[in-house]
């Protein structure tokens, strides 16, 4: 793999920073498809991830939170990019690299979005003063975790597909191999 040259992952960075950005005010002004522009804007971390460049792509999503505070007119829209959704990327593909056994990372994934979900949920009920008993749920409260779980496994599965995509069709299209 040939290493990106500091001009490219700048230029790779201020793409993948606009991008996100976009997904976010989109997710935070249209009514609907806000899942899907949450998940788009989770994904163009990777760019980064994928070229070994973690340093950059923590930079990406620190850049991305910041400009989502400045630009997005909900502070709350934020909320799932920047305590769940951003860093996912980062951690995944590093954990996919290091970690052979499938199953180990894919607990270590689980717990990770587990954990992130809760501190969101903590946020929002601390600092946002979020009444979780207001929220009616046509099912029981016990079965919101493993409907979250699963959740993070469909997450996982497409974020995953997003990243075969990238490599094999876009990669060479954004980076150009010689």
């Amino acid at each position: 793999m040939l290493k990106l040259s500091p001009a490219k992952q700048i230029t790779l960075s201020a793409m993948c920073i606009a991008l996100t950005v976009l997904s976010l005010y989109a997710a935070a002004v249209l009514p609907t498809m806000r899942i899907a522009c949450y998940f788009l804007s989770s994904v163009f971390v990777y760019i980064l991830c994928a070229e070994q460049a973690y340093l950059s792509a923590f930079l990406v999503y620190a850049a991305s939170v910041a400009l989502g505070l400045l630009l997005l007119p909900s502070k709350a829209a934020l909320i799932p990019y920047a305590l769940l959704l951003g860093h996912y990327g980062i951690f995944k593909t590093f954990l996919d690299e290091h970690i052979g056994d499938r199953l180990v990372g894919s607990v270590l994934k689980l717990l990770y979005c587990d954990l992130f979900f809760a501190l969101a949920v903590l946020l929002a009920m601390f600092t946002l003063s979020f009444d979780l008993s207001l929220v009616a749920l046509p099912i029981p409260l016990w079965t919101v975790v493993p409907l979250l779980q699963v959740a993070f496994f469909v997450y996982d599965l497409l974020y995953f597909t997003c990243q075969k995509i990238y490599l094999t069709r876009i990669r060479n299209a954004v980076i150009p191999r010689r």
